[in-house]
Parts: C-alpha cells; structure tokens; sequence
C-alpha cells in the first residue's frame, strides 16, 4: 500500500527517479478547472494468490470464510454508497448499484461454493476462475459504456479477494494534506472515497469522457485528465504537478515561469468567478441590448433545484438515459412520468425539453437482446434503437405526454439521419397519443417537438426536416465527431475534434438558414454552447438560445453582458471566410482578449522549455 504522505521523500538509488526537466502529457481533459500541488503516485497493489488444495474438513470452513468476504464486500459497497448519495445525491450514488448487484448474484456465489466443494481447492482461486468468464466477455469491447462496466467489475472483484486475503484498501479518505493524485486508474468507489478537502486534482493512464470515475469528478468539481498513456512511468512522489483539467495538461516539475504564470491564471479566475457571481441575478443581455437566451443541461430531476434556484432558468437538455441504466429492468411508464412531472413542475413557468433515449440497447441490464456491434457509435443508438423497440419507446412517449399536462414540456428526438426516420417517429408519437386517448389520459397535443442536428445528413437536409418539427437542437459533440470523423475520447484522434472548424461552422449555417427560412427556432445543446471561447462565434453566426453545463451558467452570463451583437456577428462572418479550425480559434481569442480575458486559460502551446510525449503537444 503506498504512502499517503504527500510531503517530497530523498530518493535512494534503489528508486527509479524520473528526469528533473519539465515534462507536459496531454491527455483528455474530463473536469474543468486547475490546480498545482504535490504529487501522490497511488499504485497497484500486488496481491500473492496461492492455489491451496484443501482437506474434506476444511472445505465447510473455506465456504463460511468465502461468505464472509463477500459480506463484507457489499457492507463496503452499501457504505461507499450511502456516503455517496449523501454528499451528492441519489444520482451519483445510482453507480453502485451495479456493483452491488455482482456481490448480490445469488447464482455467482452459489457456483462459487459448489466448486469449493466439488475441487476442494481454496476459496481465492475458484472465485478468480468463475469471474474469469464475465472478464472474458468484456475483452476487446469498443463500446466506452461496456468498457467502463469492466471497471466495475474488476473493482467488486479485487474487493472480495482483498477481503479474503486481509488486504486493506488503499485509503484516500483521509489524506494528511492537499495532493494530486495519479494512478493507472481510480475505481468508481476510490473516487467517491476521496478525499475532498485535500484532493486537489487527479490524473490516470485510462478513463474516458463517459467514465464513472469521470462523472464523480465532475461532480466534485476535482480537476481531472483522463488517458495519459505511460503516465505512472513519468512520476516521482512529491513532485510539483499542475493539473489543467480544462486544456487536458498534466505538467510535471514545472519551470519557475511555468508556475507563476498559472498561479496567475488561478488568481484571476477566482477573482472571474466572484464576478459571476455577483451577476447571477442580473439577465444575459448584451451591452447593445440583445435578450440571449440561457438553459441547463441535467440528467435527474435532483438538479433542478439548483438551476432554478440559483441561475432561474429552464431545462435545455433533459437527458433521460440514467433512467435507464445501472438497473436490472426497463423503467415503467410510471417511474418516468413521475420523474419529467417532477422536472416539469419544479421548473415552471419555464420549459423542459425532454430529449428521447439516447444510448444503445447493450448498455441495459436487461432482456433486450442485441448483437455486439464492431462500431456501436454508428450502430443501433439513439432514435435507431428507439425505432427498433417500438414498446420501449412508445413507453417513454406516453410518460413524456403524460408530463406535459404539468407544465412546458417540449420532446426533443436525438441522432435524426434520414427523413424516413423523422416520419417514423412522428407516427409512433401519434399512436402513444392516440392510446392515451383511449386510456383518458390527459396531455398537451400541441407541445413543441424537435429533433438534434448531430448528423450531417442532418444538418444537409434541415430544409426537408424543418416543416415536420417546431425546432432544432444542435448537438455539437456528435457533430463534431461524425463531420470529422475523430472519437474525441480517443487521445490519438482528439486533436481532430476541432469545434471551430469551417465545416462545422458551415453545418450549423446551414441549419440556421433552413430553419429561418421556415419559421422555426434554433438552439444549441453541445458543449460549444458553454465555451467561452466559441460562444461568441455561436451568438454571431444566429443561435441565440443556448443550453449548457449548470456550472457554465453563471460564466457564460458575464461573457454575454461583455458582448455586443456587432462584434461577435463581425467575428462570425470572418470565421466562415476561414479555411483552418486554428485560424477561427485565433480570431475568437482575440475577442476573448479585449472582452473577457479572465476566461483564456493555458494556450494551447506546451509551456516553453517542457518536453511533450507522444501524447502530443499541438
């Protein structure tokens, strides 16, 4: 078990010490923000299971210590889970439901202790040969969510072996003062054990935008990058670090300037964010007077507190997948209605759009069977699920109606490719319609639909699409994606995943036009919606509705209030005169520059005099 002592240690030369120069490795930044502190490498532990042959009167022994550690595995989940829901909510806590269901399969366990029995062989060894098939099944998975699910079941794993052999955990509850930590990777349950006061950053060689472990830093609001290939090669206990969760850096052994200049930049946020603050209340209009519209995106109906009562204004994104996964059924039409009614109530008077299942059939833990796909983000997803569960769906559609009698409840359809699709949907709205009808169920049948532009066939056939909708949605991180065919949480090919680039800009024109041209609304859901960086560019180009990351809210407010319409319509025009991504970066640089220069954090450069790895440093 490592030190937690954070404090540098005198290297011996028994210890491998990694060059004194400065190093930067760039990987996926998943939480935002900076920190700088001493570094807390938290390795592996390595665990010696010995195969034991047992005697007939120690195998009733072995089964009972076997009972055991599995019991004291899911105590220490049940905990973990409960300090979880208290210090952030019930949704959080969701992700170890899944854990617990393993410690909890009866028939996992029963075959454990029959081949106990049957091979009288130590308790250790055939609970690693039983799992082995569930590891099995998840080698060479593309699909992030699957892979994640690995994780979970490697962390329930080590767990009860652990607990077997007497092994204690590495404890990152408490640590004697404020580090960053790195690992190969955290479990979801490290990371909600962390912690918090003294847990300044963290940085790992795996991990995905998707990841659980992601999700709780965000939710901590911990700075963190994710996938840094060979990054525990690179450390030394004690060593200076600066996390840039925003940029993806992770900066090793800093330069003097290095660190003064993000002290700085730790500085002026701060005294950026007391601003914010004190500008919640006030409403995002530009210093010439135009009125933008600001929304939040939210998974639970547990955050809508928050963004009504703090930043007072409506739901952009409802994202309803965590409705659905992480349980072992399909949630019924009631336990959806009762979560978009609460959502549509709670932020009345302003609306909620509810946006359609998003996610694919291999990601329920249920009997929805479909086939493994070799590439899941171009397979049966989204709306195609949807359509190719005509029950599932129409479910959902009924509970969304449902809600709409209890408030401004618009539906939204997600990863819409093709007009056939569009009509396909419409019609299977129109019977969950018609059954509550049957039923005298009442509901809004003149709500807002819409779908999300995040295919470019999309985007290049808005024109067709626009007479059968009331809006569109841009989702920019699928765009993105699917334009520039880059897998933005792959760190070989995120440098592709280029927001700025002229075809994007282009895409999203285009929409705009086909949209004004037929009366209808355009907004903005993607993560360039809540870029400070890009959103003036999306304000110029015509989206004036913009829906975000609560935590945006309130930054993205105080940018707008610093804007006027001229200027950023002038950026724009010159953007999509443009024929690089970095040449339309630069341009809306500069404007942060002059208009809210508190908001640029590290350039995009490596600090001067750092050695980049392969990871590169563009």
């Amino acid at each position: 078990m490592p030190s937690t002592d954070c404090s540098p240690k005198d290297s011996t030369k028994n210890e491998p010490v990694a060059p004194e120069r400065p190093v930067t490795l760039r990987g996926i930044g998943v939480s935002d923000g900076i920190a700088i502190g001493p570094l807390l490498p938290v390795g592996r532990r390595e665990r010696q299971v010995v195969e034991k042959e047992l005697l007939p009167e120690e195998i009733e022994p072995e089964i009972v210590r076997f009972r055991q550690a599995v019991d004291a595995t899911r105590r220490e989940l049940q905990r973990v889970r409960d300090h979880t829901a208290q210090a952030l909510g019930e949704k959080e806590a969701r992700i170890f439901d899944a854990h617990l269901m393993i410690v909890g399969d009866d028939f996992l366990i029963e075959e454990v202790i029959a081949r106990i029995s049957a091979r009288r062989r130590n308790a250790e060894i055939v609970f690693l040969e039983a799992v082995g098939r569930y590891m099995d099944a998840f080698k060479n998975v593309e699909d992030a969510y699957l892979r994640e699910r690995q994780t979970d079941l490697h962390d329930v794993v080590d767990r009860v072996v652990d607990n077997l052999l007497g092994i204690s955990d590495v404890d990152l509850s408490s640590l004697p003062g404020p580090c960053i930590l790195a690992a190969h990777d955290f479990s979801a349950s490290q990371t909600a054990g962390m912690d918090r006061h003294n847990v300044l950053a963290f940085a790992t060689c795996l991990g995905s935008r998707t990841s659980h472990t992601t999700i709780m830093a965000r939710a901590f609001e911990i700075p963190a990058v994710v996938g840094i290939p060979g990054l525990m090669d690179q450390l030394r206990a004690g060593d200076t670090v600066i996390v840039d969760g925003t940029r993806g850096l992770v900066i090793l052994r800093p330069e003097p300037a290095t660190l003064r200049r993000y002290e700085a930049l730790i500085e002026e946020r701060k005294e950026w964010f007391r601003k914010v603050e004190q500008e919640l209340s006030l409403p995002a209009q530009t210093r010439d007077g135009f009125r933008v519209q600001l929304a939040a995106n939210v998974e639970l109906p547990e955050e809508i507190d928050a963004v009504r009562s703090t930043y007072g204004v409506g739901v952009g994104l409802f994202r309803t997948e965590y409705l659905f996964i992480n349980r072992a059924t399909l949630p019924s039409e009631e336990d959806q209605f009762e979560a978009y009614r609460k959502t549509a109530e709670e932020v009345f008077p302003q609306s909620v759009i509810i946006r359609s299942l998003d996610i694919g059939g291999d990601k329920f833990f249920s009997d929805i069977a479909v086939p493994q796909e070799l590439n899941p983000f171009l397979g049966m997803r989204a709306v195609r699920f949807c359509l190719s569960q005509p029950e599932v769906f129409r479910c959902q559609l009924r509970a969304i109606l449902r809600a709409s009698a209890f408030g401004k409840v618009r539906v939204m359809f997600p990863m819409i490719a093709t007009q056939e699709e569009l009509a396909q949907t419409l019609a299977l709205l129109k019977q969950a319609m018609q059954e509550l009808d049957e039923r005298g169920e009442p509901y809004n049948s003149h709500l807002d639909i819409g779908i999300m532009i995040e295919v470019p066939s999309a985007a290049l056939i808005a024109h067709r699409l626009a007479p059968y909708v009331d809006f569109f949605s841009i989702g920019t991180n699928d765009l993105v994606q699917y334009a520039l065919a880059a897998d933005r949480s792959n760190p070989d090919t995120a440098y592709l995943y280029q927001p700025g680039h002229p075809s994007i800009l282009r895409l999203i024109r285009e929409v705009l036009e086909a949209a004004w041209a037929h009366g209808k609304w355009v907004s903005m859901c993607g993560e360039m919606a809540g870029d400070p960086l890009l959103t003036p560019l999306v304000l110029g180009l015509g989206i004036h509705e913009l829906s975000m990351s609560p935590v945006a809210l309130g930054p993205i407010k105080t940018l707008v209030r610093r804007l006027n319409m001229y200027e950023v319509e002038a950026l724009a025009a010159e953007a999509l005169r443009q024929g690089t991504a970095r040449e339309v970066t630069e341009l809306c640089r500069d404007l942060l520059r002059r208009t809210a220069p508190e908001l640029l954090v590290a350039e995009n450069s490596a600090p001067a005099g750092a050695t980049c790895t392969e990871n590169r440093c563009a």
